[in-house]
This record gives structure tokens, sequence and C-alpha cells, in this order.
């Protein structure tokens, strides 16, 4: 397989990983889409992973640079196991959120 082809398959898995990940957070709204965004993620990610791997081993480059592969397979994996979390319901910041301090305002 083509080289070429293969980076630039990876930029647009990467890509879509990308967009997915902006939007997980407003497609949280239907649990339904929250999943298939979480998913998407994480197989874009592997594909990345993967591709990014047979660009190493063959001596390929991305954006130019050899030494930039190893670390974005690395990050591909961690964003993957990053996505397939689900902190739905937690209280991560322990603040308030935006909505609770418009509730506030209008109570008063």
């Amino acid at each position: 397989m083509d080289l070429e082809l293969i980076e630039s398959l990876t930029n647009i898995f990467c890509g879509v990983a990308i967009f997915g990940f902006t939007i997980v957070a407003t497609a949280s709204r239907n649990p339904k889409i929250e999943v298939l965004i979480q998913q998407t993620i994480s197989l874009c990610c592997i594909i990345a992973a993967i591709l990014l791997s047979i660009i190493a081993y063959n001596g390929g480059t991305i954006w130019s640079s050899k030494k930039l592969v190893p670390p974005l397979i690395a990050l591909n994996i961690i964003i993957t196991i990053a996505a397939r979390m689900n902190l739905r319901g937690k209280q991560i910041s322990q603040g308030m959120n935006p909505h609770q301090i418009g509730r506030l305002n209008q109570e008063e």
C-alpha cells in the first residue's frame, strides 16, 4: 500500500475522532447518541493507531516527522481508553454549573 494514502487515511480518522470529541458534550443529551459518538471516537483512534504503526514500521512520516509517530500512537490509545469512560452523573468540578447559577438568578 502507498504510504501517502495511509498518511491521508490517518489524518482523516484523527480528524473524525477530534470532531467527535468536540461534539460529545452536546450529544450527551441523548444517551444513545453519546454512546454512538464514544464508540466512533474509539474506533477512529484504534484505526489511526494501527495506521500509524504501519507508517512507523515502513519508515514513513506524519506531518514530515518520523519522531512524531510513536507519541501519536500512544495518544490515540489513551484517547481510546478515555472515550470509553462514562462520567455521566458524576460531579467532577465540585462547583455549580451555569444552569444551576441561572436557576438561582431566576429564583431571586
